[in-house]
């Protein structure tokens, strides 16, 4: 009898510990579905609205998803392929694909093209919340989680339909795969391959990120990798999704000839964007002190990506990130000295170490250019979070740990709330659109204007304010059609500039003549344009004539050249009017 006593007393025991530890397990996760509830919310609410307006590479990526849908091949005629032409120098193509069932579902709107990389910031949030509790605990896990997802810089790269910054999650998704694996759960080295070989293709800088994260993940955690068949296995489904790019290096560099197939393309681009990267001491310091100050400024000059109000990463979190890198050097040099294996806290460490070095390789870069390097900085602060956490548990006890959690959460809930209301009272001037700088809108409301200028005229359109990725979008112009009809300025191939595409030009002003052919032969372009006066005196004779069929489409700002030039103008939109004889 006493026996049994004691096995009850212990199965009594157990069932309260497994009582509790459900309790806590259920605790977590209601905490984890508020904070998934409340990222997803602000990343998905009114995504037509904010930012405001469809910007030119958000309307190019979706062209070419529509095109390639519907025919087959993109802007340039090339079959599916490994990476758009578009301006010129590229286009990563991922995103693309990704959008292609939302456009099939819901059509070439706003909300279709921006969906894939809201859906996927919120996937984020679940993403980073298993990082953590890989590398130290459930704890640790929801704050790299909460911090996420009210991360202002996160929550407007994820309402921003850029294809480059889908090499945020699909990064995020690998490394979380790897640090699953280095902790001994093998079959995530699939995960982790793929993940990180479709992040090659959603921006060319990860090409240098992807190679240099895992080589350096191999040397410090060469202990934790298991050298067997399913290795080889990751490695080569890697190196295979690899290949089409690496093929696509080879016909840009000169190597080998384009490749074109009934199923596949690999485009020799006009231009390459290596000048952008040159490699030189005096570049890579100058670089670095540009990059520094960037992100100690937390901002920079594209509102749609960063936030100066609150701070990108919140002002607040400069002395955590500060101290969470501090503690990873002070963790680096002991565990050296000691000869001591890493924690995998350090894969955020090299993470951060070849982003921001490749950072520093590149030309004024910004918020955008650099995506890859923000969330190893967001994990610093979270790092940087525990530290202080910790050290108020060493020195003042429990309790005052539990009061600097607290403090620690109102602190970002205040900073939360104040980046809520700074976005919200976020102020559109319309009287400055054309300039999104001060009238913080993409290209908004044109459609209304270019359908009525088509009523007005069966003749040439002249688009001013407005550029032609969006055009070709809203008109859907097949590529064909657009191979044919294009023509180019002789600008930088970088960057090629679009002069027109059949009866609609671009940055036309009056004082060009229409021939019968359609073509404007001396418009000038809004770069070029003087004052109204000005520009009459000079080029007497020019003004377009009075039986031209080219009527304009323009924004506000623009109205009084076209007054002064004798035309009617119409406001049409809150954005753009139209010009024209009568």
């Amino acid at each position: 009898m006493k026996r049994q006593w004691k096995d009850k007393k212990g199965m009594e025991s157990m069932g309260s510990r497994t009582g509790r530890h459900g309790k806590r397990i259920s605790a977590e996760g209601a905490v984890l579905a508020l904070i998934l509830l409340a990222g997803c919310l602000v990343r998905l609410a009114a995504l037509d609205k904010s930012p405001l307006g469809l910007h030119q590479d958000e309307a190019y990526s979706a062209y070419n998803a529509w095109a390639v849908m519907h025919y087959g091949v993109d802007s340039y005629g090339y079959v599916r392929p490994v990476y758009y032409t578009v301006w010129g120098s590229g286009m990563n193509v991922l995103y693309s694909w990704l959008t292609m069932p939302f456009l099939a579902l819901l059509g070439t709107t706003v909300q279709a093209i921006r969906l894939p990389q809201a859906i996927l910031g919120c996937l984020s949030i679940p993403a980073v919340y298993g990082l953590g509790k890989e590398m130290l605990d459930s704890r640790a896990g929801l704050l790299f989680a909460g911090l996420l997802a009210v991360n202002p810089w996160h929550i407007q790269q994820s309402r921003f339909g850029l294809e480059s910054a889908l090499a945020v999650p699909c990064f995020l998704f690998s490394m979380y795969f790897l640090c699953r694996y280095l902790n001994g759960k093998r079959k995530s080295v699939w995960g982790a391959a793929f993940f990180a070989g479709l992040t090659l293709y959603s921006y060319a800088l990860t090409w240098i990120l992807v190679p240099g994260v895992l080589a350096l993940s191999l040397l410090f955690f060469r202990k934790r990798f298991s050298f067997d068949r399913r290795l080889l296995g990751a490695a080569l489904l890697l190196f295979g999704m690899a290949v089409p790019l690496l093929l696509f290096l080879a016909v840009n560099f000169g190597w080998i000839p384009e490749i074109r197939t009934g199923i596949f393309s690999v485009p020799k681009l006009p231009a390459l964007r290596t000048g952008e990267m040159e490699l030189s001491l005096s570049a890579f310091k100058r670089r670095f002190l540009w990059l520094a100050a960037m992100l100690w400024a937390q901002h920079d000059d594209m509102w749609w990506i960063t936030s100066e109000a609150a701070g990108s990463y919140y002002y607040i979190s400069t002395p955590f990130i500060l101290t969470g890198m501090c503690w990873h050097v002070k963790l680096l040099i002991d565990r050296v000295r000691k000869k001591r294996a890493l924690p995998l806290t350090f894969l955020i460490a090299i993470w951060f170490a070849v982003a921001f070095a490749e950072g520093c390789c590149i030309d004024l870069a910004k918020y955008h250019k650099v995506n890859y390097l923000h969330i190893p900085v967001i994990l610093y602060g979270c790092l940087g979070i525990l530290c202080v956490w910790k050290l108020l548990r060493r020195m003042k006890g429990e309790r005052m740990a539990a009061v600097g959690m607290w403090v620690t959460a109102g602190l970002y809930g205040l900073a939360f709330g104040y980046y809520l209301y700074s976005q919200a009272s976020f102020g559109v001037h319309y009287e400055q659109y054309g300039n999104s700088a001060l009238s913080h809108m993409h290209w908004y409301r044109y459609e209304e204007a270019i359908e009525r200028a088509e009523e007005l005229t069966d003749g040439d359109i002249g688009i001013n304010g407005l550029n032609y990725a969006n055009v070709m979008l809203y008109k859907k112009i097949s590529p064909y059609e657009y191979m044919e009809q294009v023509v180019y300025t002789d600008d930088e191939p970088e960057f090629r500039t679009v002069r027109s595409i059949g009866r609609y030009h671009f940055d036309c002003m009056p004082g060009g003549t229409v021939e019968e052919g359609g073509t404007m032969e001396e418009g000038l372009s809004m770069e070029e344009r003087l004052s109204m006066e000005e520009r009459l005196s000079e080029e007497e004779g020019n003004s377009v004539k009075e039986d031209s069929p080219m009527v304009f489409v323009y924004p506000y700002m623009m109205e009084e050249v076209f007054q002064e030039a004798g035309y009617v103008t119409e406001h049409v939109t809150e954005c753009y009017g139209v010009a024209y004889r009568e």
